[in-house]
């Protein structure tokens, strides 16, 4: 799996080495850092894919442009909307992945080094950034044809992958909505997307939907058309296509070496999400972590050896206690999988040491909030969540108490 290192960028100082596995959680007070390192993350690993897959740009290989003309730094700045300011002459980015490695140093207008391992055992990943903003497409109706931006960037690569994603479900094969059991939703091409309700006799428009249903619609649908993609074929552009045919008529290029480096194949996932518990009920919030691992989960079995990555951020206490029970369900399943499994559904219950949880402080430094002792989160971490709040009850009932 990959691994990173940010210096000096926007709030974070120095993250050390964080390690990745398949499910990997980072909370945090806000504006400590989180969404920062989970978007310098996910560039990173989508770079790694436009390696891996043998995409051009302007005739390019991707490993060159992106160590040339600032490509590197100018896109993720672009992309994901972080400040020029944000960058200084010591900050540091090392990323190192199961195919190439990152070095950048310094200023936006420096370039990166990268290194092709020549090591990537697996083809295509279908990268996924979902931001927090994603109730956007919900309450906002037509939101796919009026969203206009200068730029590309994420929110509009989001608006943009909504729109493709959303086309599977339909009136007779709608999506079951997770947070609300008795929810379905479908897309009809004349009316738009609407959402099926038991004992309301017409389907309605998300845009009338709680503000919960609209920040996890959008999530699960992503959430599920990015893992099934995995095992599918890629859709390959027309420009791909011929630059592949004259290489094989030059004979520059072998067929069958040709098709390979395309990675013509989705062969894995990886997901970014932000604030994943956004505007749900503590029971919801947890089941949409169970039901997110679970697609990914999916996808892993369908393509075994292969490395699929769900990264979050969140400020929930109720994300941190669902995650250390899919922890300690991945210990017990070794021990007696069938009776976990009345426990915790076996179809989120993933290998032992398939989390990581990383707690961002309030200075910009990141640690590691797994006790790998008894392999859950340290529950120090759990409790300074909910001290706060007791600390002041507490002085409030010496003062109520006290007069008595």
């Amino acid at each position: 799996m990959a691994s990173i290192q940010i210096k000096n960028i926007g709030p974070l100082k120095d993250t050390g080495v964080l390690d990745f596995s398949t499910v990997n959680l980072l909370i945090g007070k806000q504006s400590t850092g989180k969404s920062t390192l989970l978007k310098i993350l996910s560039f990173c690993h989508w770079i790694e894919k436009a390696v891996i897959s043998g995409k051009k740009i302007k005739g390019q290989t991707a490993k060159y442009a992106y160590s040339h003309y600032y490509r590197f730094s100018q896109e993720l700045m672009q992309f994901h909307r972080l400040p020029e300011f944000f960058f200084s002459p010591d900050s540091e980015i090392h990323y190192n992945g199961t195919a190439i490695s990152i070095d950048f140093k310094g200023r936006h207008r420096n370039n990166a080094r990268i290194e092709d391992k020549g090591s990537a055992n697996c083809g295509n990943v279908k990268v996924s950034f979902i931001p927090s903003e994603r109730n956007l497409v919900s309450a906002i109706q037509n939101v796919e044809t009026d969203y206009k931006q200068r730029v590309y960037d994420m929110m509009l690569n989001f608006v943009r992958e909504w729109d493709e994603m959303r086309q599977a479900y339909t009136i007779d094969r709608p999506l079951h909505l997770t947070v609300v059991p008795d929810m379905e939703y479908f897309y009809d091409p004349s009316k738009g997307d609407l959402i099926r309700q038991n004992g309301i006799k017409e389907p309605f428009s998300p845009f009338y939907a709680s503000s919960g249903v609209q920040s996890s619609l959008p999530l699960e649908v992503i959430v599920k058309g990015v893992t099934d993609k995995v095992g599918t074929t890629v859709n390959v552009s027309t420009i791909d296509i011929n630059e592949l045919l004259n290489s094989i008529a030059e004979g520059t290029e072998n067929a069958l070496s040709g098709l390979k480096a395309k990675k013509l194949r989705y062969e894995s996932s990886a997901l970014f999400i932000e604030e994943i518990e956004q505007n749900l009920f503590p029971d919801a919030q947890s089941a949409l972590l169970r039901e997110t691992v679970a697609q990914v989960k999916r996808a892993q079995d369908k393509m075994p050896g292969c490395h699929n990555i769900l990264a979050m951020t969140s400020h929930s206490p109720y994300i941190l206690s669902e995650l250390n029970v899919l922890m300690a369900a991945s210990e017990a399943a070794e021990t007696d999988s069938e009776a976990t499994a009345k426990t915790v559904p076996p179809e989120c219950i993933l290998p032992k040491n398939s989390f990581r949880a990383y707690l961002v402080t309030d200075d910009g430094y990141v640690r590691n909030i797994i006790d790998n002792g008894i392999y859950m989160i340290n529950g120090n971490d759990l409790d300074a969540l909910s001290g706060y709040v007791e600390d002041r009850l507490d002085t409030l009932n010496e003062i109520i108490y006290s007069h008595e």
